[in-house]
């Protein structure tokens, strides 16, 4: 597997995490949910929190991902949205399909 492809999984496995937090928060009826980054790096437990509507939002598109300011990875992804708390990117090229195909929501 190469860099990039193990990045994408790495974010994949942070995905699949957040949303067993968003099971758990929408049985509590949260508005507001504290996930973890999604970004490449496996060691990276940053802290994130949005909006159960921002989550929901993001989550439509399966190549879009949260991480925190500065943990954006060029070489595989684009910001396309963010706050001063967190960026949303998206997937780039074969990194898409990888996204798509670990999506827990397809």
């Amino acid at each position: 597997m190469d860099r990039h492809a193990r990045l994408a999984r790495n974010e994949a496995i942070f995905r699949e995490v957040n949303e067993r937090i968003d099971e758990l928060a929408q049985r509590g009826e949260l508005d507001t949910l504290h996930i973890l980054c999604e970004c490449g790096n496996p060691d990276c437990k940053e802290p994130l929190t949005v909006s159960v509507a921002q989550y929901e939002r993001v989550r439509q598109e399966p190549t879009d991902f949260f991480v925190a300011p500065g943990h954006v990875i060029p070489a595989i992804e684009k910001v396309i949205d963010g706050t001063a708390g967190f960026e949303v990117v998206r997937k780039l090229a074969e990194e898409r399909e990888l996204a798509r195909k670990t999506d827990p929501r397809s």
